[in-house]
């Protein structure tokens, strides 16, 4: 097993012998192989172990084991203990969400601290066959077909290649022992499901079902290196800015569109069914929100945005001229005795006032309904609203619209046109000028 494990290594470049490796090991089988795996092939590897404390004496048990295993083999050996059942209490999660984020949250402060290149946990074959079920069941794209990937990120997983029957033949063969978690011959998880459930069914129809599922991998991973290719051509083409504009109609006769379009959104909090609804759409201005975005229909896009602050948080005050950042962005008031040039005056991105009409303090926020100002060049108010809808501002743009005013009036309707009364004359003397960097 020792040529396979290294030849696997070695083919899929997942780590040098002089790399340094965090091992997770538990004490099963899997990871006591994996351990013993990396000490034959002499590494240059340390052990972390997590007790969770879910199984009281059998889970310090298993910490002990392993720690002594380390001291028979002079490898560096870290440990921490969580009362994981108070923290699924308290984050109200499962026990197995908890415990995922608590090791590997563990294991990535190790890999810092102490200067790991690699953390290698040991899931095999077996795992990735499971994983790939219960993905199918719960609902999945094309990444999900791939189940458990050989690498990702600092993460690699280099019993893959193996089944556990060869896990347990190697251990056999080698007279090692290791401990058996009790919880695992249970059905209730649902990952122990398919293992004790479904996958003996389906090894009754295809004996060979792990070669099967090797081959299979490799056709899936051939189909997502296609996918991918097709995603960036996507991804080329849609407008990324303050608003993420996505031509639609370009690709709505695509073949695969609307896992493309899934595939996509899935980082700003959206589904397939989301994407179903999109599709479904025929007029424009239909919102469809997730958690953090929304996305507004357009006639041959749609408009992919965050969602708005509460006004409070989206409101910024200047008591007086100076730089003032913003998130990201830079906002200069100055103040100076130089009239600009009717170039400046035409970028969206400055304003001029005069400086004695302004009542101070100014104030940045989003526009209101109700909102009226006097657009430059006009003698009459004008509501904020109505002059959006005649300057065909869309419905994305229209939400995330800016008004600095000061403590009375709108001066400026933001990039978009300032207001008349405060515009420079004959008998301006101090001029105010406002940019956003």
């Amino acid at each position: 097993m020792l040529k396979d494990f290294l030849e696997f290594i070695n083919t899929n470049q997942l780590c040098k012998a002089t790399d340094k490796v965090l091992v997770a090991v538990s004490g099963g089988k899997d990871s006591i192989a994996l351990l013993n795996l990396f000490v034959e092939g002499r590494f240059n590897i340390a052990v972390a172990h997590y007790n969770f404390g879910l199984r009281g004496s059998a889970s310090d048990g298993d910490e002990n084991f392993v720690k002594k295993f380390c001291e028979k083999k002079q490898i560096p050996f870290f440990s921490t203990k969580t009362d994981t059942k108070k923290v699924t209490k308290d984050w109200r999660v499962s026990t197995q969400m908890a415990a995922r984020e608590l090791r590997y949250t563990w294991f990535n402060e190790l890999m810092v601290s102490e200067g790991f290149d690699w953390l290698a946990t040991a899931h095999n074959l077996d795992d990735k066959i499971e994983t790939l079920y219960l993905n199918l069941t719960k609902g999945t794209g094309p990444k999900g077909l791939k189940s458990i990937p050989l690498k990702k990120g600092k993460i690699i997983r280099p019993l893959l290649f193996a089944q556990v029957s060869e896990i347990l033949a190697y251990l056999a063969e080698n007279n090692i022992s290791w401990r058996e978690d009790a919880s695992n011959q249970t059905v209730d998880y649902q990952r122990n499901k398919i293992r004790h459930q479904v996958i003996p069914i389906l090894k009754e129809i295809n004996p060979g079902l792990a070669n099967t599922a090797q081959v299979n991998f490799r056709r899936i991973n051939d189909l997502n290196a296609i996918f991918d290719e097709k995603l960036e051509r996507f991804k080329q083409s849609i407008d990324f800015g303050e608003i993420v504009k996505i031509p639609f109609s370009e690709w709505q006769n695509t073949p695969g569109f609307a896992l493309l379009t899934e595939e996509f959104l899935k980082s700003y909090g959206f589904n397939y069914q989301d994407v179903i609804d999109l599709l479904n759409v025929t007029t424009s201005g239909k919102r469809i929100e997730s958690n953090t975005h929304l996305i507004v229909t357009g006639r041959n896009e749609w408009f992919l945005e965050k969602k708005m602050e509460s006004s409070e948080e989206n409101t910024f005050h200047f008591k007086e001229p100076g730089l003032y950042e913003i998130g990201t962005q830079s906002i200069v008031l100055k103040v100076t005795t130089d009239f600009p040039s009717i170039m400046d005056i035409r970028k969206s991105e400055h304003a001029f006032f005069d400086f004695d009409n302004i009542k101070w303090p100014l104030t940045l926020r989003n526009w209101k309904h109700g909102d009226k100002f006097q657009p430059f060049g006009m003698k009459g108010k004008k509501m904020v609203s109505d002059f959006l809808i005649d300057s065909k501002i869309d419905s994305p743009q229209k939400n995330i619209q800016k008004v600095l005013c000061d403590s009375q009036d709108i001066l400026w309707l933001v990039g978009l046109r300032t207001d008349d009364r405060f515009k420079l004359h004959s008998a301006t003397t101090k001029i105010l000028k406002v940019s956003f960097l």
